[in-house]
């Protein structure tokens, strides 16, 4: 829960130049709801950079086979 800034019942943090804003929600745990979108967040991060690696691996074996021919 590094770099947040906690106003009462709600977290703000900038991320990649846009302005998150987490709010405790009905459970009213502002801590749960910050991990729960950190975790998510992380899980967005390694699912798209899965996708540009089968990208650039794709891109590699098209640059082999061109040169093979």
């Amino acid at each position: 829960m590094y770099g947040w800034v906690i106003l009462g019942d709600a977290a703000t943090k900038r991320v990649n130049g846009q302005e998150i804003i987490i709010t405790a929600g009905r459970s009213g745990n502002l801590g749960a709801a910050i991990r729960a979108w950190e975790d998510n967040e992380r899980h967005r991060m390694v699912h798209e950079l899965g996708n540009l690696g089968r990208l650039v691996n794709e891109a590699l074996d098209r640059l082999r086979q061109a040169g093979n021919t």
